[in-house]
């Protein structure tokens, strides 16, 4: 008998929160708007305010930080952003060349 396996139950602890009418109202309506649960939209909130807090961000903005202000090899074409896709079927090419 097939038995398919259960994801396991990510594990949340419960938070009582007190807001005001108007922010119990924003609550709900962003809520009704991103189709989230209000529980959603808090935990959201709260890493928004974090990553602004302590500086956390995500990996691909962080990426794209550490990219903007490394140094790039002299050899890069200046023009890479726009033709990079040129770029990359070149060297696809030369590398199956080189393997025959």
């Amino acid at each position: 008998m097939y038995m398919p396996r259960k994801r396991p139950a990510a594990v949340r602890e419960p938070v009582q929160v007190y807001l005001s009418g108007p922010d119990r109202d924003l609550l709900e309506k962003i809520a009704g708007k991103t189709g989230w649960s209000r529980a959603e939209v808090l935990r959201r909130g709260v890493r928004r305010v974090a990553a602004e807090v302590l500086g956390d961000e995500s990996p691909m903005l962080a990426y794209l930080k550490e990219s903007v202000a490394a140094e790039w090899p002299s050899d890069v074409p200046q023009d890479i952003a726009e033709r990079h896709d040129v770029y990359l079927t070149d060297a696809k090419q030369s590398k199956k060349r080189r393997k025959r």
